[in-house]
């Protein structure tokens, strides 16, 4: 048997790379099998919503208000959702080797050039809740546009970049006040200016969302709880999930963009915390006595962190409650084509 030489096994690495990069770029800018784009939804410059909890804590939900918050998300989850799925199918077509399903055509940066013309969400928000979702789909709009920016056109990043910069400039304003708790959303803050940093080619945001992550792993504590997450009553392991999927998903993105190891940041808090939490979903019993109430498992465990995670570790132990979702609209979609985008462009660009 004989082996190539380690520079021309690179070398085939890159144009490898360079290609699939190339026809990626092609199914997202051409008009190629492609389907007609939805009409761009309207945008949302004002947000005023309501809390769903009925208790200060956020420990009981109320029913009513539920109903009530999910018809005033309903058009930003349809957006950012169907942002996730034109930004992930080029990556399954790919992954299928077919152009026969339809690629995304120009739609996820026409939508987003229509709503940055508009300043959607940078007017009037009119409540905490307002500013906790922006910030949260913030997130899942840069990391959707992450993943298909090589294919879109200079005139429509022109648009979009300085939009996205604004967003995360009034997301992180927010938290600047000093009354502000930073629990959850302060590592979600940290996602979506992350996110925007390398959507934008931003240093300054990407140092802030470094800085973000490092103050978030100092929450973690020895036995890695969160000890603000625990204050959640019997909502602690969801409220645990949902705080390590923005920390994991910024430490790959952080590993695949800028080779900088922020699992290592806090003496590996991050990695307290993950083991816990994978822990909890295993043995929520023994998550009750940290807690010390009973602790419903949630639904869809890992959304996208845990795919990553145990990627990456492989020695961490499987869920019981099987293979979880790749991903989240608050996490650009698939977190597996997100890396594989990141590490993509990454290649193409040395």
């Amino acid at each position: 048997m004989t082996c190539a030489p380690k520079h021309t096994a690179s070398f085939a690495r890159r144009i490898t790379a360079t290609l699939i990069f190339v026809c990626l770029s092609i199914l997202v800018s051409s008009g190629a099998h492609a389907t007609q784009c939805e009409p761009t939804p309207t945008p949302i410059r004002d947000l005023n919503l309501s809390r769903y909890y009925g208790d200060k804590a956020g420990t009981k939900v109320d029913r009513k208000k539920k109903i009530q918050h999910g018809h005033e998300t309903a058009a930003l989850r349809h957006f950012v959702r169907q942002l996730t799925i034109y930004a992930d199918t080029p990556w399954a077509l790919q992954a299928a080797q077919t152009v026969r399903a339809p690629s995304i055509n120009r739609c996820l940066p026409h939508w987003l050039s229509d709503w940055a013309k508009a300043d959607a969400l940078l007017g009037t928000m009119g409540s905490k809740q307002a500013e906790y979702q922006r910030k949260w789909d913030l997130a899942g709009i840069a990391l959707a546009y992450l993943k298909v920016r090589p294919g879109v056109s200079p005139e429509d990043r022109a648009v979009i970049e300085p939009w996205l910069k604004k967003l995360a400039v009034a997301a992180r304003r927010f938290f600047d006040d000093p009354g502000r708790k930073r629990n959850n959303h302060w590592y979600w803050l940290g996602l979506g200016v992350g996110a925007t940093a390398l959507a934008t080619d931003d240093d300054d945001l990407w140092n802030q969302a470094r800085e973000i992550f490092t103050e978030s792993t100092h929450h973690i504590a020895e036995d890695g709880s969160l000890p603000m997450e625990l204050a959640r009553g019997h909502l602690a392991l969801k409220y645990h999930n949902f705080s390590v999927m923005p920390l994991v998903v910024l430490a790959e993105l952080a590993a695949a963009a800028r080779d900088e190891d922020w699992y290592a940041i806090n003496d590996s808090a991050l990695h307290r915390l993950a083991k816990t939490t994978v822990a909890a979903f295993n043995d929520p019993i023994g998550f009750a006595k940290i807690a010390g109430t009973p602790q419903p498992l949630p639904g869809n465990p890992g959304n996208g962190w845990y795919t990553l995670y145990s990627k990456r570790f492989p020695n961490t132990p499987p869920l019981w409650t099987g293979r979880p979702k790749p991903g989240h609209r608050w996490l650009g979609g698939n977190v597996e084509y997100l890396m594989k985008s990141v590490q993509l462009a990454r290649t193409r660009s040395r």
